[in-house]
């Protein structure tokens, strides 16, 4: 990275495995070349992590316009432009750790007030956002996420390739959840538990992703993972999710909670027929192009999953508006106003600084790689 660079990135978010504000963080910074990005130099989690922000990360930003992708940020640095993918914290505290709500309660709504511009993903964020917080809407910029290329149909020996590494039944239907309980991993399982007998005997429910993240999300020892055929196989390599992705019959996204809902257009680029909710920002990012759902109900659920089953015109259906839908929605694009947002900011600090009088200007400190 050029150590001329105007443009300093928190990528602190970056060490963690892929997920949901991590592709953000990657897809948007692998389009800006010439960003500094700054980060620890061990992965830091939890108050570690925060600490860093607030002391070490001010510093090795040194003047530069500051892009934080992940909520959290240095509160003295106004010179920022935060990402705040959704309010769950405010809305749905009970899905979170007591120590992760108070944090972000209090960390999150004072940072936002003191940057430059805050960034979110959807409408339905930027709302909850302005009402939450006490933000002006016209502060909070919506980019919607894209899709990366690597979700899209594969050939059968890209598939069965996959289908070896994970050991995968032929036939599944796909569920990706985390241990936050806002997936509605719990209902998902008994919809299917409920509807397991109706189906054909060969099909498969696959459940994917990280369920151990106790220090944000709390514990999930109660959870249930056992039923007639199901397969829970946990974190998956980024190199096998577009593959699984499209190798499933359909993909259950039945999640209570969303800012945005990533995975729901990612199965669609892959030629994948979606289930998802019907709530929050899903409606917003499904379109017609998904079969929406009461997350509440597991009646709701289970019915979904018998429908896209019994009747392949309906699934097909579903593929063909799916394509088109994830088609409008690109990273390239989402890079874009990223960068017209930071040419603004930037614009506006030189004017404001050259129209200083000379002794009232301060010089920044040279940039620190």
């Amino acid at each position: 990275m050029s150590q001329g660079s105007m443009l300093a990135v928190n990528a602190r978010v970056t060490a963690f495995a892929m997920g949901g504000q991590q592709r953000v963080a990657h897809e948007i910074m692998k389009r800006l070349p010439e960003a500094a990005l700054i980060m620890p130099t061990r992965p830091l989690g939890g108050l570690k992590g925060h600490a860093w922000e607030q002391g070490v990360l001010p510093m090795r930003a040194a003047g530069r316009l500051l892009w934080s992708p992940s909520a959290t940020g240095p509160l003295l640095y106004r010179h920022q432009v935060v990402t705040v993918h959704d309010t769950a914290f405010f809305d749905v505290p009970e899905y979170f750790s007591p120590s992760f709500v108070k944090l972000y309660q209090t960390l999150v709504p004072r940072l936002c007030k003191r940057v430059a511009k805050v960034v979110t993903v959807s409408e339905f964020s930027r709302q909850q956002m302005a009402k939450r917080m006490g933000l002006s809407p016209e502060k909070i910029e919506v980019v919607a996420n894209g899709v990366a290329s690597h979700f899209r149909p594969y050939d059968p020996a890209t598939l069965e390739a996959t289908r070896a590494a994970l050991d995968l039944p032929r036939r599944y239907v796909l569920v990706q959840a985390t241990s936050d309980k806002r997936k509605n991993l719990a209902r998902t399982l008994d919809a299917w538990r409920q509807i397991s007998d109706r189906l054909p005997a060969d099909l498969h429910l696959v459940v994917s992703g990280n369920l151990s993240r106790a220090h944000v999300f709390g514990e999930t020892s109660d959870l249930d993972l056992e039923g007639p055929r199901i397969r829970v196989i946990g974190y998956v390599a980024e190199e096998h999710m577009g593959p699984l992705m499209a190798g499933a019959e359909a993909f259950l996204f039945a999640s209570l909670y969303e800012g945005f809902g990533l995975p729901v257009l990612e199965a669609m680029a892959t030629g994948t027929p979606v289930i998802t909710g019907n709530t929050t920002s899903l409606p917003e990012v499904a379109g017609d192009a998904a079969l929406l759902v009461d997350a509440g109900s597991t009646q709701s659920i289970a019915q979904a999953i018998l429908d896209l089953v019994e009747r392949p015109i309906l699934a097909s259906t579903l593929t063909t508006r799916g394509f088109k839908r994830a088609r409008s929605f690109t990273w390239d694009a989402a890079a874009e106003r990223y960068a017209a947002i930071f040419r603004g900011l930037q614009m506006a600090k030189n004017e404001t600084s050259s129209s200083q009088p000379a002794g009232g200007m301060v010089r920044e400190p040279s940039p620190i790689p």
